[in-house]
């Protein structure tokens, strides 16, 4: 059996086995991924509104202020709720490894406002068509089809999954809540990942039970998550792939 079919199988496996923890994850994964984005979002909220007062020379408590005040607030709102939004993760460790869902924390309303949006555009689109004739395919045509496109927008539910071998390694990220598994031969998409905790207890509880499913695997505490890479099971994939 080849290492496709096999992975295969063994996933199959993983999704009917039976669930021995259950956890789930809301927010953001790692301890500064939230001011990150909350800068990314305020950068680009700001930059277009800000720019525009400078260049017209806007007083601050005039209307053209208060515009550039308002889409600066949307412009950050849409940035990190819609482009990066937390996410919502739930998880099913069993005795193959485990498999999770992820899904966006956007508002209900956000979709529907966007298909709202969307069937606004295309009415616009066919009266324009009717008003200026032929030639408003040229513009108008591309944005239609990309309004038809977002008339079912809805979220996605992504599903994801970390097979567990006899040579998975664990690494514990200290005062935090995530957990990085690796496998030294197995293919890296199947066997590594990173799985989130919302609490220090929840991790603790998390590692009892793979000790208690998985005894022979390795559990190695790290300070910061790029230091995993200095384990052996990273160089013996680098030379498994010079090979």
């Amino acid at each position: 059996m080849t290492s496709n079919k096999k992975t295969e199988v063994l996933k199959e496996q993983l999704y009917k086995s039976k669930v021995e923890y259950y956890w789930e994850f809301s927010g953001i994964a790692g301890k500064h991924s939230s001011l990150i984005r909350l800068f990314i979002a305020l950068f680009i909220g700001l930059f277009l509104p800000v720019f525009l007062m400078v260049v017209e020379d806007t007083p601050i408590w005039s209307s053209g202020s208060l515009f550039c005040f308002t889409l600066a607030t949307m412009g950050f709102l849409m940035t990190r709720y819609l482009f990066f939004p937390d996410k919502h993760r739930c998880y099913y460790l069993t005795s193959l490894g485990i498999h999770y869902t992820e899904k966006d924390m956007i508002p209900d309303v956000a979709y529907q406002i966007v298909r709202g949006f969307a069937w606004v555009g295309i009415v616009v689109c066919v009266i324009a068509v009717f008003v200026l004739g032929p030639l408003a395919f040229v513009g108008a045509g591309g944005f239609a089809l990309m309004s038809l496109g977002m008339t079912n927008f809805r979220p996605n539910v992504n599903h994801s999954y970390i097979l567990i071998s006899e040579r998975t390694v664990v690494f514990d990220l200290e005062n935090d809540g995530v957990l990085s598994l690796e496998a030294a031969e197995q293919d890296v998409h199947a066997y590594g990942g990173n799985v989130f905790t919302t609490t220090l207890d929840q991790k603790q509880e998390l590692l009892s039970t793979l000790r208690s499913l998985f005894p022979s695997i390795e559990f190695v505490k790290i300070k910061r998550l790029k230091d995993q890479y200095k384990h052996p099971v990273y160089q013996q994939e680098e030379e498994k792939a010079a090979q």
